[in-house]
């Protein structure tokens, strides 16, 4: 009985071992023989759920789409991108293989857990911040003791600001509205001194306001943290690693001042992180299974993490977003990069 056992197990070790890699390399190879990515974001349609809380981080996405394409397809890799009301839809849609991958949702272990999927690095942190209008006088959190506060009805943002505002011991007057449109028209109206959201979905509504969308800013201070991460199908792990350094290399870009614009002067640089980030070793490229300067094919198609951020949602876009906690580590904000070795 125990040979029988130990028997079994052997086979089974051994079509393990010839099985994993055929599953972990299934969407690569894929990508590779359709010669295009497809692409899931979340287009977040207003008031089409209360449990996303995000706005549209839609334009990240995509941008996130074209690097990972460029980092398997190379120079004028193609990126089918396809649009999810929601995060659950897009959800569905990465576990029926609708898609290859969806880039900007939200990385929890309930999700993870519910829906079968493995989440790489953070490509926007968001969080939960106030608009309010510029002539108001009100500068800071502290400001808004005494005053109306407009929030969504029964959300995460309703819990999130009582919480907040108790702890720092500001004394509010909560205003909740079932509807995005009316709290917009509330604000707009000055029946609320301030309306709280992810900064994301802040940004967003703001844009909506057209001619008096330069009435209304946002305040510096968060009371929350709610990043937006790629995700993939669980057990790809080849595919899963592919997409996770692909982010790293754009923050590692940024970190090293390579750009769109100088990323093939900057090959011959002596530096031994950047000459292993452009192709100098070949180690990260071998392990990841794409070609030795598919970094380089990456910034050249989409620019360093900065650069995607500003084209997506930055100073000069309809959404007008500082960099904030998207700023590098060294400037002041959260993000960073693994080194590509």
């Amino acid at each position: 009985m125990t040979r029988v056992c130990i028997a079994a197990a052997t086979v089974a070790a051994l079509v393990l071992s010839f099985c994993a890699p055929a599953r972990a390399d299934g969407t690569l190879q894929r990508v590779r023989a359709a010669g295009a990515l497809t692409c899931g974001v979340v287009t977040e349609e207003t008031d089409y759920t209360k449990f996303d809380t995000h706005g549209g981080v839609d334009d990240i996405g995509q941008e996130i789409c074209k690097a990972v394409a460029a980092a398997v397809l190379g120079q004028g890799a193609r990126a089918t991108i396809t649009g999810f009301p929601d995060e659950d839809h897009a959800f569905k849609g990465l576990a029926k293989g609708q898609v290859d991958l969806v880039a900007g949702v939200t990385p929890t272990a309930s999700n993870q857990a519910l829906y079968g999927v493995a989440f790489g690095p953070p490509i926007f942190i968001d969080g939960q911040g106030f608009l309010v209008a510029k002539n108001s006088g009100i500068s800071a959190l502290r400001d808004l003791a005494g005053k109306q506060v407009c929030f969504i009805a029964n959300t995460e943002h309703e819990a999130h600001l009582t919480a907040a505002m108790r702890e720092r011991g500001i004394a509010f007057l909560p205003y909740p509205w079932e509807e995005t449109g009316e709290m917009d028209a509330g604000l707009v109206s000055g029946h609320c001194a301030a309306m709280t959201g992810d900064m994301s979905m802040l940004a967003e509504e703001r844009a909506a306001f057209h001619a008096r969308k330069h009435d209304f800013v946002l305040l510096p201070e968060t009371i929350t943290l709610d990043p937006v991460a790629p995700a993939v199908r669980q057990g790809d792990a080849a595919w899963e690693s592919v997409v996770t350094w692909t982010v790293e290399a754009l923050l590692e870009a940024e970190a090293h001042g390579v750009t769109q614009a100088n990323v093939q002067a900057r090959r011959a640089s002596d530096d031994p992180d950047l000459r292993r980030l452009l192709g100098g070793d070949r180690a990260a490229a071998r392990a990841l299974g794409l070609a030795d300067d598919w970094a380089v094919q990456v910034i050249a198609a989409v620019g360093n993490y900065g650069e995607l951020y500003a084209r997506a949602v930055g100073p000069g876009t309809e959404y007008n977003l500082p960099r904030g906690q998207n700023a590098l580590w060294k400037d002041g904000g959260l993000m960073y990069p693994l080194t590509v070795r």
